[in-house]
């Protein structure tokens, strides 16, 4: 590429690619400097949940190009991010021509992707039940769990094709389902509709926003980092007020029995519970089904690490080791593999960040009778997100011994 205006151009659509296809903005500026290197110009760009800057020069010829984006926040689709990460390094590698690389980019931007609509509303269906098995239930609360997520399904496609405000999804979701768990606890008092609200909207709780957050704030990256963990936090109250309003509602209308906690769910069904959730993600996010596969084994550090130490040495050390393990394994799977490590990253973390973990105290502020026996849930969260950050600090800092000098991307 000689001319100035393709090399330009070629890092701007990169760039937006990345960031549409939900890579961090951490990796993002990482990877718009190694393409720079490579196509010989010199870029100062700054990314974060909204904007896309770039200051790009040309050493030879002096030329000079700023672009100041605002675009939308990404979409989180891990196969396609996987994909466009490995046409790039090949079409680099292979020395391909401005026309070539941006043909590669724009096929990956209109691909179709991997799963259909019965998988995906598979995923939807499978994931609240499976969340519930892993924290406990009565039989009853676990197989309308089903009936919930697939109504969050329809939820998602409704505002979708009626071009409803996607900003009120997760309230709308979280309302609903909430009054339709009331509805149902009419005709069965044994219902735990509590449990089965909170299920039903696990699928909504930004364990990937917070993931990316933590990843963020490690390398001190705190402009982006803070953006993504306020995102979380709005999704957070927006799906809060949305179950608290519909519960209200549904309680005010029908009269309801108070719940009670009862776990009925053996343990062996962790054992089947953790790979549908795990899976159930993975389709969601469009992530390919081999990496998925190997996703799950860091998705089970995240759900029994914790476990193993919490007698000996403590929970908030099983948290950072597991953070640790998780963050290790998908950066040296990903290399293994050529793919970002964020796409291993999302199975393992999503289940350890504070998110799910959190949103189950949420019961505190409904009745007396915790899903998790924990009255200090907002002290325990800080303590666990402190000790997330620092586990996969300390993962990346092992991998890469000097920070700033990483294997290049391209």
């Amino acid at each position: 590429m000689k001319n100035f205006e393709e090399k330009y151009k070629l890092i701007v659509k990169i760039g937006n690619a990345l960031h549409k296809f939900g890579c961090s903005s951490l990796r993002v500026e990482t990877y718009i400097q190694d393409v720079a290197k490579h196509i010989g110009v010199e870029v100062s760009c700054q990314v974060t949940t909204n904007t896309l800057n770039y200051q790009i020069e040309d050493p030879e010829t002096n030329e000079r190009q700023v672009i100041l984006q605002y675009i939308p926040l990404g979409s989180n689709d891990l196969g396609k991010l996987a994909d466009l990460h490995k046409r790039l390094r090949q079409a680099f590698k292979d020395d391909h021509d401005y026309e070539t690389i941006t043909k590669n980019i724009d096929e990956v931007m209109v691909s179709k992707k991997l799963y259909g609509e019965l998988l995906l509303a598979f995923a939807y269906t499978v994931i609240p039940p499976s969340f519930l098995a892993l924290i406990g239930g009565s039989i009853i609360t676990l197989l309308f769990s089903f009936l919930m997520g697939f109504l969050g399904y329809v939820i998602t496609k409704a505002v979708g094709k009626f071009n409803t405000s996607k900003y009120t999804l997760e309230f709308y979701t979280a309302f609903i389902c909430s009054m339709m768990g009331c509805l149902c606890k009419c005709f069965i008092p044994e219902l735990d509709v509590i449990e089965l609200s909170l299920a039903s909207i696990i699928l909504y709780v930004p364990g990937l926003t917070i993931s990316i957050a933590l990843e963020e704030i490690s390398f001190n990256q705190f402009n982006s980092g803070t953006g993504f963990l306020f995102n979380a936090v709005m999704i957070f109250l927006k799906l809060f007020i949305g179950v608290y309003l519909g519960m209200s509602v549904g309680n005010y209308l029908f009269d309801l029995p108070e719940d009670i906690y009862v776990n009925e769910i053996p343990k062996w069904g962790h054992y089947i519970a953790l790979p549908f959730l795990s899976i159930g993600l993975g389709i969601v996010f469009n992530t390919k089904f081999k990496d998925m596969m190997i996703g799950l084994v860091l998705a089970a550090i995240a759900f029994w690490g914790p476990m193993v130490f919490t007698n000996n040495l403590g929970w908030i050390f099983g948290t950072f080791i597991s953070a640790f393990l998780i963050t290790f394994l998908s950066i040296v799977v990903s290399r293994w593999r050529d793919v970002p490590p964020s796409v291993y990253l999302l199975q393992g973390i999503v289940i350890l960040v504070p998110g799910s973990r959190l949103f189950m105290g949420l019961s505190n502020q409904f009745n007396d009778d915790p899903i998790i026996d924990n009255p200090s849930i907002g002290t325990s969260g800080l303590l666990m997100f402190c000790a997330i950050v620092v586990g996969m600090l300390v993962a990346y800092s092992t991998y890469y011994p000097n920070l700033d000098n990483r294997n290049e991307v391209v």
